[in-house]
């Protein structure tokens, strides 16, 4: 089991560090204590399914992509996936609906071709 825990561990802060947050700002999004991030970095935390949950959330990934590290190095996707919800964590209600807009948009046209 601590193979697992070791390898979620290096998933959790290859993510991180791929959107650029701090531990505490990982914490903040995930509502979890810094420390704690910390220790589930190390693989010394055995995280509970609902954290796990937070911290897919937090990166904007499904629980089957946070548990894919497989080539033990995230996903461009995935990356791509968490800086896109960092940035639209800071925005307001009205710049929500613009992206909302643009991406529907993009989406029609994509459909189109």
């Amino acid at each position: 089991m601590q193979k697992i825990r070791i390898e979620l561990g290096r998933r959790v802060r290859q993510l991180r560090k791929a959107n650029g947050w701090s531990q505490e700002e990982l914490g903040e999004r995930a509502d979890l204590h810094p420390t704690y991030v910390g220790g589930i970095e190390r693989g010394e935390r055995n995280v509970s399914l609902e954290n796990l949950e937070r911290l897919a959330r937090a990166f904007g990934l499904s629980l089957s992509q946070l548990f894919d590290f497989a080539r033990g190095k995230p996903y461009k996707a995935d990356t791509l996936r968490a800086k896109i919800v960092g940035l639209l964590a800071r925005r307001d209600e009205s710049d929500l609906e613009c992206v909302l807009e643009v991406l529907g948009a993009l989406d029609r046209w994509k459909e189109r071709s």
